[in-house]
């Protein structure tokens, strides 16, 4: 799914052999793209009362401010919501999670350590049309459901390993041999 960037930081310096510092691997930052559902919404309903609101004013009525103003409050809620993001980053020096939401300056993070995380489940079906795949991490006390990827099944292994937990693999359907093939 088109969409998603991954970076990658803190590339690792070449050390010398003599000194044996353990190798970490790097940190894995996930973004996930803007909620365009919300875009759209809120984009829609600026529409509708700034239609309202200009067709008032068409025929000098003066009964269109209301909407004139909540048509413009809701472009700005569509301009806020398609700049908030979504990041999911894996920190393995640190051993944790960091989660970021936000806006520029204006965001909320928090942190979930490694050792609060039982596994990695990745949910795969097929859909008519298209793969639907959904990789979550599991942890005390929620799950994170990590931003849609093309490669799940690899994604949702290198998460396992980097965190030293079970993966778990869900599918629809019953012993058909494509489907058990394709987890091989």
């Amino acid at each position: 799914m088109p969409g998603r960037i991954v970076e990658d930081f803190d590339a690792p310096s070449p050390l010398p052999s003599d000194t044996a510092k353990p190798s970490f691997p790097r940190d894995l930052i996930l973004h996930a793209p803007p909620n365009w559902t919300a875009v759209i919404f809120f984009s829609c309903l600026a529409i509708l009362h700034l239609w309202n609101a200009f067709s008032s004013f068409a025929y000098h009525r003066w009964a269109g401010h209301m909407s004139l103003m909540l048509g413009v409050a809701f472009v700005v809620v569509a301009i806020v919501f398609s700049r908030v993001h979504y990041e999911l980053s894996f920190l393995p020096r640190d051993k944790r999670i960091r989660i970021r939401t936000g806006l520029g300056p204006f965001k909320y993070q928090r942190f979930i350590g490694f050792r609060q995380v039982h596994a990695v489940r990745v949910t795969m079906s097929r859909a008519p049309d298209y793969p639907i795949s959904r990789i979550e991490v599991l942890c005390d006390n929620e799950d994170i459901e990590c931003p849609p990827t093309a490669i799940p099944r690899q994604e949702a292994l290198c998460l396992a390993i980097l965190m030293g937990v079970e993966l778990i693999k869900v599918s629809d359907g019953g012993n058909d041999p494509q489907r058990a093939s394709d987890w091989n």
